[in-house]
C-alpha cells in the first residue's frame, strides 16, 4: 500500500494541494495519499484508478490533502453513512474547507428540513412526471445528433453531451440557456476548484445569474420547476426568495454536470468496445439493462458528509467535525459488493449506488434514465460505427464530479 507517515503541515507536492498534519488518533496504516482533484491516475483514467484504489488503500482511509479527510471506498460503509444522517450530516464545508459551507437546498439539509424541502418535487420528477417530456427529449436528441452525423467525427463532449442534458433540464426547471459554455465553466469551478475562494466566487456568480429568473417566476409563475418552488406549499409556508435561489443553484449545478459526464464516459466505453456497440445498435431492447451497468461503471458524483460526534465507525476512531468524501465512482467497483466489478455485466443482481441512498437519493434519477435511453436509441440509430480519435485521446479531470474534459470521436 502506498501509505504515508505523518507529514509536517504545509509540505506540498502540488502548490494547490498541500499536505496537512495527520491527527494523532488516525493510525498510519489508514493513511493513504489521494488527491481527489489532482491525482495523476484519476486524471489519466478515472475508472482504472478507482479499481486500483481497492487494491492499494483501506476501505475507509484518511487522506492528508485539503486539510485532511476520510475517503470511503466500501459500499457497506457508504450505506451506513447515507442511512445515518444523525451521525453524518449533509451540512459540510466542502474541500478544501471554506469558512462557511454552501447552502444547497435540499442537498445540504437533513430531515425533517430536507423532507419538507424535497416533498413538492417528488411528483414532477416521478416516472410519470418525467415521461411527459419524452417527445421533446427525443426531438432535441435527434437535432443534436443530426448536426454532427455528416461530419465524420466530433468532440462528443462539446458538440453533443454538453448541450443535450443541460438543455432538457434547464427547460424543465425554467432556467434560461443564454450562455451554456459560461454556465458549464462556473459549474466546473464550483465542483472542481482546489481553492475555496474560487469555488465561493463561482457559487456567488451562479446566484447572480439566477436572481433575475427567480424574481420573475415569483412575480409571474410559469409551468416550470422554479415557478413551482415559488408557489407550492413547503410545510405550511411559501419559500423565501433566498431559499428559492439556493434551490435554483443546486438545480443549475446538477443539470450541467451529472448526465453530461455519464453519457460521455459511456460513449467512450462503446467506442472502445466495438462488439458491444454493434450489439446495442442491432438490438435496442438491450439498452435499458445496459444503462444500469453504465451507471454503475461511470458514477461521477462525490458527495460529502460530516461527523456530528466522536464515535467508532467500522472499527475506525472518528472525531466530531471529521469530513467524509464518499467516492461513489470507486464504491461501485468494491470487490466485496460486486463480482468482477470491472466487467460489463448488464444483468447484475447487485445494485449500484450511483444515485445515492436513503433520503438523499437523487431526485433526478428518473429523468436521467429517460434521457439516457432516448439518447442511446437515437445515437446508435444515426451514427455509424464510431471509435476514439487515435491522434486526440480523451482527457479527464477530478473534483466533486469526475468529468470528461474532451472526447474526440471518428466514424
Amino acid at each position: 500500500m502506498d501509505s504515508l507517515d505523518r507529514h509536517e503541515p504545509g509540505k506540498t507536492e502540488n502548490p494547490l494541494s498541500r499536505l496537512a498534519q495527520v491527527p494523532d488518533y488516525v493510525p498510519s496504516g489508514l493513511v493513504y495519499d489521494y488527491d481527489f482533484i489532482f491525482d495523476q491516475g484519476l486524471n489519466e483514467d478515472p475508472q482504472q484508478r478507482f479499481q486500483a484504489l481497492h487494491a492499494e488503500a483501506p476501505p475507509v482511509f484518511y487522506s492528508p490533502r485539503y486539510g485532511g479527510h476520510w475517503v470511503v471506498l466500501s459500499k457497506a460503509a457508504l450505506h451506513d453513512i447515507m442511512l445515518n444522517y444523525q451521525d453524518f450530516t449533509s451540512s459540510n464545508l466542502m474541500l478544501p474547507p471554506a469558512e462557511v459551507g454552501p447552502v444547497l437546498i435540499p442537498a445540504t439539509f437533513d430531515p425533517p428540513q430536507h423532507t419538507a424541502y424535497r416533498m413538492p418535487l417528488n411528483k414532477p420528477f416521478s416516472p410519470a412526471g418525467v415521461a411527459v417530456h419524452a417527445e421533446a427529449i427525443r426531438a432535441l436528441a435527434i437535432d443534436i445528433i443530426d448536426s454532427v452525423a455528416p461530419k465524420g467525427g466530433c468532440d462528443f463532449l462539446l458538440d453533443v453531451a454538453e448541450p443535450f442534458p443541460p438543455t432538457i433540464f434547464f427547460r424543465l426547471a425554467g432556467i434560461p440557456l443564454d450562455n451554456l459554455r459560461e454556465f458549464r465553466h462556473l459549474a466546473q469551478e464550483f465542483m472542481g476548484s482546489p481553492q475555496a475562494q474560487v469555488r465561493e466566487n463561482a457559487y456567488r456568480r451562479i446566484g447572480e445569474i439566477l436572481t433575475v429568473t427567480v424574481k420573475a417566476r415569483m412575480e409571474s409563475p410559469r409551468d416550470d420547476v422554479l415557478s413551482m418552488l415559488a408557489t407550492q406549499d413547503f410545510g405550511g409556508r411559501k419559500l423565501e426568495m433566498e431559499e428559492i435561489l439556493n434551490y435554483a443553484v443546486l438545480l443549475f449545478i446538477g443539470g450541467l454536470d451529472t448526465v453530461v459526464n455519464n453519457i460521455s464516459f459511456t460513449v467512450r466505453y462503446l467506442a472502445q468496445h466495438q462488439e458491444l456497440q454493434a450489439s446495442l445498435r442491432a438490438d435496442p431492447s438491450q439498452i435499458p439493462a445496459a444503462i444500469e451497468e453504465f451507471l454503475r461503471l461511470f458514477a461521477i458524483a462525490t458527495p460529502m458528509r460530516t461527523a456530528t460526534r466522536d464515535m467508532v465507525f467500522h472499527g475506525i476512531d472518528v472525531r466530531k467535525g471529521d469530513q467524509f468524501l464518499l467516492l461513489t465512482g470507486a464504491v461501485n467497483y468494491d470487490p466485496e459488493a460486486f463480482s468482477d466489478p470491472a466487467e460489463f455485466c448488464p444483468h447484475r443482481s447487485e445494485r449500484h449506488i450511483t444515485f445515492n441512498q436513503g433520503v438523499h437519493r437523487c431526485i433526478g434519477a428518473n429523468l436521467a434514465r429517460l434521457e439516457l435511453r432516448i439518447f442511446y436509441e437515437e445515437w446508435l440509430k444515426r451514427i455509424p460505427q464510431f471509435r476514439l480519435d487515435p491522434q486526440n485521446p480523451p482527457t479527464f479531470s477530478g473534483g466533486f464530479s469526475v468529468t470528461v474534459a474532451s472526447l474526440p470521436l471518428l466514424w
